[in-house]
């Protein structure tokens, strides 16, 4: 959904840098930059996030609601605006999702954009990248667990990662005649299966979104957005949606100090689940 940037290139990190520079001076200057340091924040979040692994990304139409269709046997689950999730009703046989708005407000002091440096911006760019996709994906996280009948739970007690808890969870998924594509957990549950002949992932783009083992055939996802108290079990169908109003734009903020300005990076996105009923967890206790 974008070409990807790479700002280590020698002429793009020219440019940008004569573009700091007009910035500083005048308000198109700010409108061009803030134009130019988009692309690589939306490159940046694509090649690290996870939620996109988890649910279905589409892009909605203009002016068109987050609007799906779900089973009317089941609940459907999405971010609302404070962050919660909420659900449906079941007997509907569609479901609008609410549309939140994702950003982060970067500030760069106006000597870099005197001076031309690339670097600096650079890392205000990462920045902000990573803090749009952390939110992302918690709330991702969030919605798939709080979707997750109880009836496809599963209890491991002892405070620790068991396999035949995993077991047990994995033969839910497989007992609809699905596969478990994605185990999403934390490092300190994926530590706890080292031994359990885990198969290793060696493709670098897999590999950036933090996914390194596989095991029975699913392929684990290490995310510090998830609960360090479950792991959650994505098949491999469908689930629910990722959907865009807005990808990532960056908009020059009204108000510049005397020392400092910058932009205001935002994205639309709508997270839900249709599909709860195809969904299982692990939960880890005491």
């Amino acid at each position: 959904m974008g070409k990807r940037i790479n700002v280590f290139d020698d002429k793009f990190q020219a440019e940008l840098s004569k573009l700091m520079a007009e910035a500083a001076e005048t308000p198109e200057g700010m409108r061009a930059l803030a134009a130019a340091i988009a692309p690589p924040i939306q490159t940046r979040i694509d090649e690290r996030e996870i939620s996109s692994l988890l649910l279905a990304k589409s892009k909605l139409p203009a002016g068109e609601p987050a609007k799906f269709q779900k089973p009317t046997d089941v609940q459907a689950y999405w971010i609302a605006k404070n962050g919660d999730a909420v659900q449906s009703l079941v007997g509907e046989d569609e479901v609008e999702f609410t549309i939140n708005r994702l950003h982060s407000n970067p500030m760069i002091d106006i000597s870099t954009l005197k001076h031309g440096n690339v670097g600096t911006l650079v890392d205000m760019q990462k920045a902000a990248a990573d803090a749009i996709r952390k939110k992302r994906d918690q709330r991702t996280l969030s919605v798939i667990s709080a979707a997750v009948p109880v009836g496809r739970t599963v209890t491991c007690s002892g405070g620790k990662l068991t396999s035949e808890a995993l077991g047990q969870a994995i033969a839910l998924v497989e007992d609809q005649e699905l596969s478990v594509k994605y185990l999403v957990m934390r490092g300190t549950r994926m530590n706890e299966m080292k031994g359990w002949g885990l198969d290793p992932v060696t493709d670098r783009e897999l590999r950036m979104k933090g996914i390194f083992n596989a095991y029975n055939g699913a392929e684990i996802v290490n995310s510090a957005s998830a609960l360090s108290t479950e792991v959650l079990l994505i098949p491999d169908e469908e689930i629910g949606k990722l959907a865009f109003r807005e990808m990532i734009r960056s908009d020059q903020i009204d108000v510049k100090t005397s020392f400092k300005t910058g932009w205001l990076i935002w994205e639309e996105v709508a997270q839900g689940i249709t599909r709860p009923d195809l969904l299982a967890k692990v939960v880890i206790t005491a």
